[in-house]
């Protein structure tokens, strides 16, 4: 039985802490250590961690570095070569690491496991559990299907709420990008691992549960920030090119979208906040082209686009023209894939 170290990222989470340490308690896998990055909780959190579970190792940021800079310190302090992150509103079922250390030390090439991640007060909540990159730079989550499910599902990307991972190639594709703060900082680090040549996958049996919140428009400056990372760091120039009569479509609706929601002192922050960290990005690009082992046609896609409910309401708009949009947008990927 191999050590696997559960790091849990928080942030004035004394709410719901104690939940996700009394599953870790209960799990059936014992050769685990504990530790929790605090992003300079305000909230008593970290020195109840410290009170409540001193085997627990504590480790506490001068700073709140968001998700990725809580990771990355948990890949410098960690013992073992595998690493549970955990989102501190997750709780596990008790076989949840057995399962997940099952496929990642059997399954050749895995880098990252996720658990299938339930709530039933959101039926929304399957998107996390795998699915792709449009070519827009949006997600394309999978069904919601209810049949049959294998041992495991291979995806591009997963969500960093609940992920296995091994370190030693965590490490190897530089960690996760800490300039995201907030928001696609998991997806970026997941799709480096499969740009490289390394499998994601979700494993169905592994039960995680996790209690979300709604988020709305309110973090709009790093929805639109961060795609433009995203965008600028992964895809070719070629792509970006071609990709552009639909980019500026895609560019004008979200624009729209966040001045009616108030939001559109954010969306002009945001992009000038791109063209201000362009050179980093630039260099960042250059840093991963070694790395990118698929050509974008190869895992770049069209589809339904996945829109949060919180930050719209599909039902509002038509069902035909929601078909109408999509297929505009696929037949045009159709269109240009042969040459990106």
């Amino acid at each position: 039985m191999e050590k696997v170290t559960i790091g849990i990222i928080n942030y004035n989470g004394r709410a719901v802490l104690p939940k996700t340490l009394e599953s870790i308690q209960k799990l059936n896998y014992s050769h685990v250590e504990v530790i929790v990055a605090d992003n300079l909780s305000m909230d008593g959190s970290r020195e109840w961690v410290q009170e409540n579970y001193p085997e627990v190792q504590c480790l506490c940021l001068n700073a709140n570095r968001g998700p990725a800079g809580g990771r990355n310190a948990i890949l410098r302090a960690a013992l073992s070569n595998y690493i549970l992150f955990l989102d501190n509103d997750i709780t596990l079922e008790p076989d949840t690491v057995t399962r997940l250390m099952h496929i990642i030390q059997t399954v050749p090439d895995v880098a990252v496991c996720h658990p299938e991640i339930c709530d039933p007060n959101d039926p929304a909540v399957y998107h996390y559990n795998g699915g792709w990159i449009h070519y827009l730079g949006a997600y394309i989550s999978r069904n919601n299907d209810l049949g049959e499910r294998p041992p495991y599902e291979v995806f591009d990307v997963v969500s960093g709420a609940a992920m296995l991972v091994n370190r030693t190639i965590a490490l190897e594709i530089g960690g996760f990008d800490e300039d995201y703060f907030f928001n696609w900082e998991d997806g970026d680090f997941v799709i480096r691992l499969t740009l490289a040549g390394y499998l994601c996958v979700n494993v169905p049996q592994a039960i995680a549960h996790h209690l979300g919140k709604a988020r709305g428009t309110s973090k709009a400056f790093y929805m639109v920030r961060n795609r433009w990372y995203f965008l600028l760091k992964f895809y070719a120039w070629k792509t970006l090119i071609l990709s552009l009569p639909a980019l500026l479509v895609f560019e004008i609706a979200q624009a729209l979208l966040l001045l009616v929601k108030g939001n559109w002192q954010d969306y002009w922050k945001a992009n000038r906040a791109v063209i201000e960290q362009l050179p980093r990005i630039l260099q960042k690009r250059r840093q991963f082209k070694a790395l990118k082992l698929k050509s974008d046609r190869d895992w770049l896609g069209a589809g339904n686009l996945y829109i949060p409910a919180s930050v719209i309401n599909l039902k509002s708009i038509p069902s035909p023209l929601q078909y109408l949009g999509n297929s505009l947008l696929n037949l045009y990927w159709r269109l240009i894939r042969p040459m990106c």
